[in-house]
């Protein structure tokens, strides 16, 4: 080949660079590749994350706790305490990892504040592993009321006949301003919605007693005695285990099933104070009065029960109050 030939390239210059780019696309993806192989390896514990879906839960503005203990704890879960040296734990975010919830101990109130930092896997991304420790359930949903409240507020309502306003003079007089009539009503609610399961499967177990025997009396309204409703007792003569039913009708009808008794089977003093309240004046009185003939302290049984129903996967017949003999 002569010196003044020139060699002709079987490609052009623009041809080069469209190599280049192919060969970095190529590279780039390889590495993707790479880092979804080792995500994928951890699938498993990926899909055991427990990421915070919910807003934390705060006081807020109308509740103030002005006087009480205040508490701070530290929720680690349970797989970092095991291999602390695995995992790093991530800056707090105080919007996110912080939650505030008030209980009450029997002699004063509680705010406890939850740090529950997230913990990322060491050789992990952020965006693909990491772990926080939830607070626990409460019934009331998530919120920064606890279940000793609500508890609180049933046992001095139903065992000690305290009314609602004299329980707010309570709450203020112990350092706990917000807490008005509707929000304590809305408390009573949604721990009787959540006891109805329990409140019928008694019912049923009490319809298959063989000698029953029912007391009917109209109850009067607290503050004019004027009649609104009527209270059934169902009694079973074998157990004792009685079972109240709030019937709107003021007209006594005689049951079809049952031995119908002149005094009430149980010497309760029973009271509804508005129309309203007498279907939760019932199970809340049924449920007393099967701790009673349980010798269970009835507060304690249902701290105990409204803990355990958030993702309770037994039957309500399991959470009943139970005496010695029957367990």
């Amino acid at each position: 080949m002569q010196d003044s030939e020139q060699m002709s390239l079987p490609f052009e210059a623009s041809d080069v660079v469209a190599l280049q780019e192919a060969r970095e696309e190529a590279l780039l993806e390889a590495q993707q590749a790479r880092a979804g192989r080792r995500t994928g390896s951890a699938g498993k514990a990926a899909r055991r994350t427990s990421l915070l879906k919910e807003e934390p839960c705060c006081l807020g503005e109308g509740l103030r706790l002005i006087s009480g203990i205040q508490k701070v704890c530290k929720l680690v879960p349970t797989e970092v305490q095991k291999k602390p040296l695995e995992y790093d734990e991530l800056p707090l975010d105080e919007s996110r990892d912080v939650s505030e919830r008030l209980e009450f101990d029997g002699s004063c109130f509680r705010r406890t504040r939850y740090m529950h930092p997230r913990f990322l896997k060491k050789g992990e991304s952020e965006t693909s592993y990491f772990v926080t420790c939830r607070l626990p359930e409460c019934i009331l949903g998530n919120s920064a009321i606890g279940d000793t409240l609500p508890v609180h507020a049933i046992c001095n309502k139903f065992c000690d006949h305290l009314p609602l306003y004299r329980q707010l003079k309570f709450f203020s007089d112990h350092g706990l301003v917000g807490v008005d009539e509707p929000m304590l009503n809305n408390w009573l609610q949604t721990v009787a919605a959540a006891l109805a399961p329990l409140y019928e499967a008694l019912y049923t177990q009490l319809q298959d007693s063989e000698s029953l025997q029912i007391y009917e009396a109209p109850i009067g309204d607290i503050r004019d005695k004027r009649p609104i409703g009527h209270m059934r007792a169902t009694r079973c003569a074998l157990t004792g285990r009685v079972h109240y039913r709030w019937l709107e009708e003021l007209a006594v009808t005689v049951p079809e099933r049952g031995l119908v008794l002149d005094e009430p089977p149980v010497a309760h003093e029973l009271f509804v104070a508005a129309p309203g309240e007498g279907a939760i004046s019932a199970l809340f009185y049924t449920f007393i009065g099967e701790c009673e003939r349980c010798a269970i302290v009835f507060g304690e049984w249902l701290l105990a029960t409204l803990q355990a129903l958030p993702g309770c996967k037994v039957a309500p017949v399991a959470l009943l109050p139970k005496a010695a003999e029957e367990l």
